[in-house]
Parts: structure tokens; C-alpha cells; sequence
């Protein structure tokens, strides 16, 4: 079976960290995460979307973030496979307390879905 995309960053990450090609702390990849994102939201809020501008900038977030997950010595696919049980688990609390108070989500204000939100997180 052919590698994810996820595995791939991963493996080239792990790769120019092994080389040396890496920086020199954590707060140092915090700084790269944030400039990634500080730079997928000007492309966001520009005069005109530019598609492949979003999807560039927005590779370049995830693969930040998956050189941050290798410097902690994190597997990327479990981390976020650990983020999907807890959103599910929670969007399932949230709709769970629309229908027990006879409501679809779109019926529900976000409001009361984020304070749902909450309860499923405690």
C-alpha cells in the first residue's frame, strides 16, 4: 500500500532533521508554525481567492506543524487520529443533546452547540 502524504512528510522531516536541516528549538519551529499561518490567512483575506495560493499556503501549514510533531518525536497520523475520536465524540454529544431536546443542529444556535461542546469536553 502506497504511503500517505502524512507518512511522506513525516519521513522527509525526520530525514533533513537527521541531516542537521532543522531548528535550533522548539520555540524556534513555533515561530515557523506561526508564520505559515500568518501567511494562509493574508491569502485568505486577499482581494481575490486564489485556489492554489490556499492550497500551497495550507500544505505549507500542515507540513510546519508535522516538522514540529518530528522534533517531538510525535507520530502525525496517531495525533490525528486522537483529534478525530475526540471531535466525534463530542459532535456526537452535541447532536445527542439536539435530538433529546427534540432538535436538528440546524435548529440549534452555535452558541448552544459550543456550550454542548464543552460538556462533551469535561
Amino acid at each position: 500500500m502506497p504511503k500517505s502524504n502524512l507518512e511522506q512528510a513525516e519521513e522527509i522531516q525526520d530525514l533533513l532533521i537527521s541531516k542537521g536541516f532543522t531548528w535550533d528549538s522548539h520555540e524556534q519551529a513555533r515561530e515557523k508554525v506561526l508564520e505559515e499561518i500568518n501567511e494562509l490567512f493574508q491569502e485568505i483575506n486577499a482581494p481575490v481567492t486564489n485556489r492554489d495560493r490556499l492550497e500551497d499556503e495550507f500544505g505549507d501549514c500542515l507540513f510546519s506543524l508535522i516538522n514540529l510533531a518530528c522534533r517531538l518525536n510525535l507520530n502525525s497520523e496517531k495525533c490525528l487520529g486522537i483529534a478525530i475520536s475526540k471531535f466525534q465524540k463530542r459532535i456526537n454529544h452535541v447532536e445527542d443533546q439536539a435530538k433529546e431536546n427534540g432538535l436538528t443542529l440546524k435548529d440549534v444556535t452555535l452558541e448552544q452547540m459550543l456550550q454542548w461542546w464543552k460538556e462533551a469536553k469535561k
